[in-house]
């Protein structure tokens, strides 16, 4: 699943902007709190005192609106 979540934040935004969670969730047809768990442990939030790999940032803004943006570098292979 943090492959495909990856890909498809590459394909949503290739120059590294912030994607809507709510449109990242239609585009895998998963619920955004899937995705949420799933984004937090690519994030670099503490988990049970390990700091996660920090691939993505995740932000909240006043309004409760959630995005994501990829920090990564491409896959090997990857064309974007």
């Amino acid at each position: 699943m943090q492959d495909l979540l990856l890909q498809t934040l590459r394909e949503l935004a290739p120059g590294g902007e912030p994607v809507a969670l709510t449109r990242l969730a239609k585009r895998l047809d998963q619920r955004v709190s899937v995705l949420l768990r799933e984004l937090t442990a690519l994030s670099d939030a503490r988990i049970a005192g390990e700091a996660g790999p920090g691939l993505v940032r995740l932000a909240c803004d006043d309004a409760g609106r959630w995005t994501v943006a990829i920090l990564a570098p491409p896959l090997p292979g990857d064309p974007s």
